[in-house]
């Protein structure tokens, strides 16, 4: 079985020196490149590599604001690669995070490669190590702001305070804003935790609703309510949960 790599690098020259390394490592299939934050999130939410080889310095996102937006749930491995930052450095060894500090040769590549080789799989713990590296090195911010959207070749971010209702469609997310409806691979249960309880509140089992967009409520059938957003979209209000969203307003 072969290990899915991906490189992420905003500098081709840096891309073309990772695959290089890459050639002397067994076992290994290079499923793609990121030059970009924001291609980065969009490869590994779709492609799920077992390993990320991620610069930290990149346009759109950095590293760190990668992992975050893609969430703890869908982390790979990761090998973070850095010109000298002493700050990130010293998270780096405190967290036991594999990292790769520019310049380096193939031997110091090796080593980092294999280490993190044993951290792929269900049972590994380098997706909890990442998550703790994340909380040290990114600034207090506890909710979602912005979601990374792809529209045909086009990668955009979408302000999370626009978005009337997020919407569970299978195995992705429909965000539902007054300019349009995109699709995110997501699940909602996940989404849900990184919302603003303040803004956002479940509704239904396949809904969560922005507060500020609600037009009214209208009593339907069965004990449940309808809900009429600002732009005419209606949605229902389970009596599941009636209560919790019932209680905001007291």
């Amino acid at each position: 079985m072969s290990l899915r790599v991906l490189i992420a690098d905003d500098e081709k020259p840096a891309r073309t020196k990772i695959r290089q390394h890459l050639r002397g490592e067994e076992g290994v299939e290079v499923v793609g490149e990121a030059q970009n934050g924001l291609e980065a999130v969009d490869v590994i939410r779709n492609l799920r590599p077992d390993i990320v080889l991620l610069d930290i310095q990149m346009p759109g996102l950095n590293g760190f604001e990668v992992l975050e937006a893609v969430g703890e749930d869908l982390l790979p491995a990761v090998i973070f690669i850095t010109a000298f930052d002493e700050f990130a450095v010293r998270a780096f060894e405190v967290e036991a995070v594999d990292y790769l500090l520019k310049p380096f040769d193939g031997e110091r590549f090796h080593r980092a490669f294999e280490k993190c080789r044993q951290r792929v799989g269900p049972e590994a713990e380098g997706s909890g190590q990442v998550a703790h590296l994340l909380e040290k090195v990114l600034p207090a911010q506890p909710y979602l702001q912005r979601i990374v959207v792809r529209e045909a070749d086009r990668l955009f971010f979408v302000e999370v305070r626009t978005v009337l209702c997020f919407s569970a469609q299978e195995n992705y997310v429909e965000l539902h804003t007054a300019k349009g409806k995109y699709l995110i691979r997501e699940t909602l249960t996940h989404l849900e935790q990184r919302l603003d309880p303040a803004r956002f509140a479940r509704v239904h089992r396949s809904e969560i609703v922005n507060i500020e967009g609600i037009r009214e409520l209208q009593p339907w059938s069965h004990g449940d309510y309808q809900i009429l957003l600002l732009d005419g979209t209606k949605l229902r209000l389970s009596r599941r949960y009636q209560q919790n969203f019932f209680d905001r307003f007291q």
